[in-house]
């Protein structure tokens, strides 16, 4: 009686400590995956955003020199 309580609750704790080493890893691994998701939306963001800014100050660049350009031609 005594071996089978006792065989019982070392089961229940392994399979506690197992459950719970289990979640933790689950845990760090969608931790890790949402943090590297997060740094890449980041980063992409960061990008189309300079490329958004680089094209409309170009767009502007070459607008502005047009412009020059007629202003020179008509002068």
């Amino acid at each position: 009686f005594f071996f089978f309580f006792f065989f019982f609750s070392f089961l229940f704790f392994f399979l506690f400590f197992f459950s719970y080493f289990f979640f933790l890893f689950f845990f760090l691994f969608f931790f890790i995956l949402f943090f590297f998701s997060l740094l890449l939306f980041f980063f992409f963001f960061s990008l189309s955003f300079f490329f958004f800014f680089f094209s409309f100050f170009s767009f502007f660049f070459s607008l502005f020199s047009s412009f020059f350009f007629f202003l020179s031609f008509s002068l």
